[in-house]
C-alpha cells in the first residue's frame, strides 16, 4: 500500500461486512441520538413559546400577531419547524 492511499475492498471479499458492501442503510446510534436530541430541543422551544405567551392578554397577543386560539398552532409550528 502506498502512503496516503487506502485500498478499497470489493464486495466479493469475504472480509467485507454486509454494511460495507451495500453502504450504511440504517442510521448509526449517534445519528439516532442526534435526531432525538434535535426533536427534544424543538419540543422545549415549543413548550417555552406556549408557556410564555399563554398568560398574556388578548391585546398583548394581538400585538405579537397571535390569538388565544392560535397559540397551540404557533407552538406546533415551532415543534415542526414550519413557518
Amino acid at each position: 500500500m502506498r502512503a496516503g492511499l487506502a485500498l478499497r475492498k470489493s464486495a466479493d471479499d469475504p472480509t467485507v461486512s454486509h454494511a460495507d458492501a451495500v453502504g450504511r442503510s440504517r442510521p448509526t446510534l449517534m445519528a439516532r441520538l442526534r435526531d432525538i436530541w434535535a426533536v427534544w430541543v424543538r419540543a422545549q422551544a415549543a413548550a417555552h413559546h406556549y408557556e410564555t405567551h399563554r398568560p398574556l392578554s388578548e391585546q398583548e397577543l394581538a400585538a405579537r400577531g397571535l390569538t388565544r386560539g392560535g397559540l397551540p398552532r404557533a407552538a406546533f409550528r415551532k415543534l415542526t419547524g414550519s413557518p
